[in-house]
């Protein structure tokens, strides 16, 4: 629906007429003209539709004489002054009388003003930040210097040995599967559920809702064309109403599949267990084995280790302490017990070493 016309009233305030409507620039009462101060109204109730009226624009009033202008006159209907000289019209002098000006601010009485604590102070912001910088960089330099590989001394104590040998043993174990595997041995079978299938056993009815248009109506806005008239807006707004309806849906059912499962015996190596042979001295030795015809050697290992007393420097700090370092095998045929070797350390392990004495 297209936008309408709508009629406006006044009221004069000179004779107190009510409801003059908004095209009539006279006062029907008094004859006094329709003056700055009119703010145009609709009536309650019915409306009254204006026919081929043309909004052109608001009412203005001559800045000369103070005549009523409508808005499609260029000059003055009284005096012949130009209509841009003139900067009166309806909507600017609605805004004007609406519009409040804010008021001067009161003088703000004089208010004590406690001395600043020391946390908002700025030397005291100023010396944190220094703390937190400082603290940082101390973090950083300590992590580069645990990072770092070290030049250090070791006074070799104690030298030992490790050899180990993993034993795995042939165990038969009880197991089940879909399909029998190499090497086997089927014990029995049996039909098992494997897995479950949808099936569609039936349908049911199911009632369901649904909203349905049913019709609608307009809402209606309007807004002040400053020339006496309003500009009816409508907006239509579908109304619904809840339709019920049935519809069938599948109902299924789980069906259970099945198959034959295979229960079989099968060997394995598992580990069983470990012999280890560790000294001292300079004769290390692999522990001799009694196997049985089910076990067999799976692996062997070789760790070999120094102890002793570790001399090193941290920020120019001299300190010592006891500890180990596990190395290679022909590093620890050339070291001696008593020996002081100088060591080059990376991540807790040596990388370098000769001896010192």
């Amino acid at each position: 629906m297209s936008d309408r016309i709508v009629m406006g009233y006044w009221d004069c305030p000179y004779c107190e007429s009510k409801g003059i409507p908004g095209t009539t620039y006279d006062c029907p009462n008094c004859g006094r003209q329709r003056g700055k101060e009119t703010k145009f109204y609709m009536k309650p109730g019915k409306v009254e539709y204006i026919q081929g009226h043309k909004v052109v624009g608001a009412d203005w009033y001559c800045a000369y004489c103070g005549a009523l202008n409508t808005a499609g006159k260029t000059v003055c209907e009284n005096c012949g002054s130009q209509k841009d000289e003139s900067k009166d019209d309806y909507f600017s002098l609605k805004n004007k009388e609406t519009v409040k000006q804010p008021e001067p601010p009161k003088p703000a009485k004089p208010a004590y003003k406690p001395k600043r604590k020391l946390k908002n102070n700025f030397w005291f912001k100023l010396i944190r930040a220094g703390v937190i910088f400082l603290a940082i960089l101390y973090l950083i330099s300590l992590i580069k210097e645990a990072a770092r590989p070290k030049d250090c001394t070791f006074e070799v104590q104690n030298l030992t040995w490790e050899n180990s040998i993993e034993i795995e043993e042939n165990k038969t174990f009880r197991e089940s599967d879909w399909s029998l595997p190499s090497g086997g041995r089927l014990v029995y079978t049996a039909s098992e559920i494997r897995r479950y299938d949808s099936v569609l056993d039936h349908y049911e009815p199911v009632t369901k809702s649904r909203q349905v248009e049913s019709g609608g109506h307009y809402d209606y806005s309007y807004t002040d064309n400053g020339d006496g008239t309003f500009t009816e807006h409508s907006t239509y707004v579908p109304e619904y109403t809840t339709e019920y309806y049935t519809e069938d849906e599948p109902v299924y059912v789980q069906v259970p599949v099945y198959d034959t499962k295979y229960y079989y015996d099968i060997d394995k190596w598992v580990y069983e267990r470990t012999e280890t042979t560790s000294g001292n001295d300079k004769s290390p030795y692999w522990k001799e084995l009694n196997l049985s015809d089910k076990e067999r050697e799976a692996s062997r290992k070789s760790k070999y280790r120094m102890e002793g007393l570790l001399n090193y420097k941290t920020f120019g700090h001299s300190k010592k302490k006891e500890t180990s370092f596990e190395i290679r095998e022909d590093w620890w045929k050339s070291i001696e017990t008593g020996q002081t070797l100088s060591v080059t350390l990376d991540d807790n392990k040596v990388t370098e070493w000769h001896k010192v004495k």
